[in-house]
Parts: structure tokens; sequence; C-alpha cells
């Protein structure tokens, strides 16, 4: 019996933490109590993710919705002081995944049928390709933007595949994780809704009132801009009605009230694509509510319908109708279209390979007249911009060609709910990416990952 006991994973994990506090204890005696902290949590949070994996992924999918949630090591003196690890300034999700990913050695070693190498294997191909696509335009990049170039083939371009989507693949092996994973990302959606709501009370609006993420003790876990939150939020209203839809009882309820919030402040921020993409997730919906009506439907029903949908139609067209009449949609639209502008020129200077990888910005900052306009350089507001001015014609394609393989994947898997939802949930992201910026925050491929894991289960 106590062989057992001490054979346990359990038992091991409280072992394990209890020799991490000890020593914490004693190395406190020379360094800050600060660094001991957080060398006490990193210890613990790798043991954590060594014995128990899922647990890792669920807290990358916790983070992930909240991009502006960075840690920063210069704000430590002793680890400030630390060569290269007192410069790291990135977001939790970055972290959290580094660490699965180290933690992740020991079961490959030692443990190695408990991951899914299958699902791994599959997706490696196309890795391989869109590496060669960035790695043939850091080849023809202008030498000046050579490190910048170098530096964005590793993170983000890689980094993206490497340490959001590889662990997922390899860890997740049940449709029962990737929902929880799912849920993690919820309840953080749900905090960021919540926190939205209070700026109507707490914030200062420009223009008009609009829900918007809020700083909490110096930490804008959502980001300063509606436009960051809405995208966090959009993302999982997918799920989350899903998942209100086939629950019962109190989790039913729950679901539901979840759901509506998360809904509400995605519409309430005004953002013009958190509006579109709604629009497009309700549109799914409908359509798929007529293919699978299990029961005839009624002349009431239909004229009910029908109003349901007219009515909404009409408050999508009043509110682009009214929205863009406003001076903050008009210098949108002038920056988006000087941006776009900026894209183009560059594109046709180096069409097949682009202009190497993270160079929008520094190009964005050599336009002069962008300049004088906007003072500070942006990223593109846009996936397709991004891509054909860093890696060309053929990392575009390629590009596009690998999200092709996963939405016709889930195409083909339409009919059953969960499935539907998946699709749904990733033309989501990607429509939203048509007018943002964050294509390669871990939001996106968090959920990419879980996507493409359901995939291949």
């Amino acid at each position: 019996m106590v062989r057992s006991v001490l054979r346990s994973i359990d038992f091991k994990l409280v072992l394990s933490l209890a020799c991490v506090s000890a020593l914490s204890i004693g190395v406190s005696f020379f360094i800050s109590w600060s660094a001991v902290v957080v060398l006490a949590i990193v210890s613990c949070a790798y043991l954590v993710c060594v014995l128990r994996p899922t647990w890792g992924v669920y807290a990358l999918a916790f983070a992930a919705p909240m991009s502006g949630l960075a840690i920063d090591f210069s704000q430590n003196q002793s680890l400030a002081r630390v060569p290269y690890i007192g410069s790291i300034n990135a977001p939790l999700s970055d972290f959290i995944a580094l660490l699965l990913l180290g933690a992740l050695v020991f079961p490959a070693l030692m443990w190695p049928r408990q991951l899914n190498w299958r699902a791994f294997i599959k997706t490696l191909p196309i890795f391989v390709v869109w590496t060669a696509a960035c790695a043939a335009s850091v080849y023809f990049t202008d030498v000046v933007f050579f490190g910048i170039a170098i530096k964005a083939f590793l993170r983000p371009n890689l980094f993206v595949y490497i340490g959001f989507m590889v662990p997922i693949l390899l860890i997740v092996r049940s449709r029962l994780e990737i929902e929880r994973a799912f849920l993690a990302y919820e309840i953080a959606a749900l905090f960021g809704a919540l926190l939205g709501f209070s700026s109507l009370v707490l914030a200062n609006s420009i223009g008009f009132a609009r829900v918007q993420p809020i700083s909490i003790f110096g930490f804008a876990p959502f980001g300063y801009n509606h436009n960051v939150l809405a995208e966090s939020l959009t993302a999982i209203i997918p799920f989350a009605w899903w998942w209100a839809e086939r629950e019962k009882g109190e989790r039913r309820n729950f679901g539901f009230i979840a759901a509506s919030l998360i809904t509400a402040a995605s519409i309430l921020t005004f953002s013009r694509a958190a509006w579109i993409v709604v629009t497009l997730q309700g549109a799914c919906l409908l359509w798929w509510r007529v293919q699978h009506r299990e029961h005839h439907v009624t002349p009431s029903q239909r004229r009910s319908f029908i109003l349901v949908a007219t009515a909404l139609a009409l408050a999508v067209v009043l509110f682009f109708g009214w929205i863009q009449n406003t001076a903050v949609a008009e210098s949108s639209d002038a920056t988006r279209k000087d941006l776009l502008g900026i894209s183009v020129l560059y594109f046709l200077r180096a069409p097949w390979f682009g202009q190497g990888p993270g160079t929008f910005v520094p190009l964005v900052a050599e336009t002069t007249a962008f300049r004088m306009d906007y003072v500070d350089p942006l990223d593109a507001h846009g996936i397709i911009q991004k891509l054909i001015t860093e890696v060309g014609a053929i990392g575009f394609l390629v590009f596009v060609w690998a999200l092709a393989l996963v939405v016709c994947a889930l195409w083909k898997r339409r009919r059953e709910s969960f499935d539907w939802m998946l699709l749904v949930t990733v033309l989501s992201l990607w429509a939203y990416q048509l007018f943002n910026t964050g294509y390669f925050d871990a939001k996106v491929w968090v959920i990419m990952g879980l996507a493409t894991a359901a995939l291949l289960l």
C-alpha cells in the first residue's frame, strides 16, 4: 500500500513542490525575495506541467486572450542584472508556452506513448513548407533589415507553431480536453467582458461611450484598445453558445449568462470588425438551424424568423451608417488607407519573397509622409497586407494553403455540431484578422492548435 502511494504521481507532485519551497527559502538569503518568488513560481509551474501536461494546456488557453498581460524582468532589480534574462519582456502566454515545451522533454524521453506523435507528424510537412517560405524571404531581404528579419523569423513566424500549436498537438488526446481548454479561454474572456462593462463607469470615453479594456493595479490584461478586447471576445462566442446549449442545470445557466455577456461586450465595443464577425457568426448559426431542423416549421415560426433576421440586418446597416460618419471612424479609415498604400508599394518592389519578416513597421517608420501625419509607425491593419509585404506572394499563398487545409477538413465534418462550432470559430478568427493586428498572438494560434488537434484525434 505504501509503495503504491509513493509511486503515485500526486505524491510526487506534493513532494516536488515541498522541495521547491525549501529550496526557495534557502535561496532567499542570497537574493531578493521577489526573485525567489519568481523562481519558486516558475519551478512549481514546471513540475506541474511535467506531471500534469494537460493542466499546462488549460493554463495556456486561459492566458491566450490576455495578450496585454506581459512580464517584464527589467522591472525587478535582481533579475534585471542577469544578462539576457533581464531584458525579457513578453506576454504571459509566451512564458507558459516555453515552460510547457520544456516540460514535454521528460514525457518524450520517459513516457513517449503518452504523447500524440501522430498529430505532430501530420502537421510537420505544412510547418516545413511555411518555414522554407519565411527562410527564403529572410534570404532575399535587404541587408539593413536582416537582423529584424531573423528575429521575426524565429518569433513570431516560427514560434506560433512551435510554442502554441506543438504542445497542444502532443498533449491533447481527447475531445473532453479540448472542451476544457476552450472553457478556460471562455472564463478568461468572461473576465475581460466584465472589465469592459466596468469601463462604462470607470473609464473616460473618446467620442461616445463604449466597452473598452481597463488596467488593474498597473496591468492591462486585455490591452488598452477596444479592438484588442473585441478580438479576444469574439473568438470564443461560438464555443460559449455551443457549450451552453449542451449543458444542463446550473452549468447551463452559467453558460448562457457567460455567452450573453461576452457577446454583448463584443457588440458594445462598437468595433466594426467585431460587428462583422458577430454578424458572420449569427448567419452561420441561422444556416445551421435551417439545415438541421428536426421538425416542420410553422408559418408563425417562419414569420418570426423573418422578422428577427430583418431586425438584425437593419440594426447592422444602421450601425455602419452611423459609425462611418463619426470622427473616430474617419481617422481609422484614413490610417488604414495609408497603410494599405504602403503595403502595395513595397509588395510591388518585392512581389515574390517580400521585404522580409518583421519589416512592415520599420518600412512604415521610413515613410516620412506617414510619420508626419500619424507620428508613430503602425503595424498592418490586416493579415493580407502584412503577409504580402513581408513574405511576398509565395509566403502568402503558403499561409492561405495551410489555413485552407484546416477549413476544408472542418467543412467536410460540418454535420457534427462540435466540428461546425470549430469551423465557425476558425472563420471568425481570420475574419477579424482581415482588419486587425493580432495575427501572430496566442489568442489566435492556441485556438488554431485546438481546432487542428480536434481534427487529428
